[in-house]
């Protein structure tokens, strides 16, 4: 599957868990809102994974026409950072979704170092 097929899916998941868990509010269900509540988490790891698929495309390509060591640590950290900070967020682990988070930022920042050095023809 394509990352954009991975999104609109995730997009759509995300969506129609909502719709459910709205419903089951209304009419009382409490099955309707956990089964909603589970397909919108299903939407955001889809979307996750058509977001993992996009840094591992640029990261293929810069590592391709740049063998800039800094810009393809930035790529596969940002693309770990995003599975943990998705995957915390899926268990509900505030630590883990913050520990992705920082592992993005620290690829962003070793992409820019990669560029830096790229003008500077190092």
């Amino acid at each position: 599957m394509s990352s954009t097929t991975d999104k609109l899916k995730g997009y759509a998941n995300e969506a129609a868990g909502n719709i459910k868990q709205g419903i089951g509010k209304i009419v009382g269900s409490d099955k309707m809102q956990v089964d909603g509540k589970a397909q919108e988490v299903k939407g955001e790891a889809q979307r996750a994974v058509g977001d993992a698929k996009d840094m591992a495309s640029d990261a293929y390509d810069s590592a391709t026409s740049s063998s800039t060591s800094d810009k393809v640590s930035g790529y596969a950290n940002q693309a770990a950072g995003k599975a943990k900070e998705v995957a915390g967020r899926v268990i509900d682990d505030n630590s883990l979704e913050a520990e992705g988070l920082a592992q993005q930022a620290k690829g962003e920042g070793q992409k820019v170092v990669g560029k830096v050095k790229d003008a500077a023809g190092r």
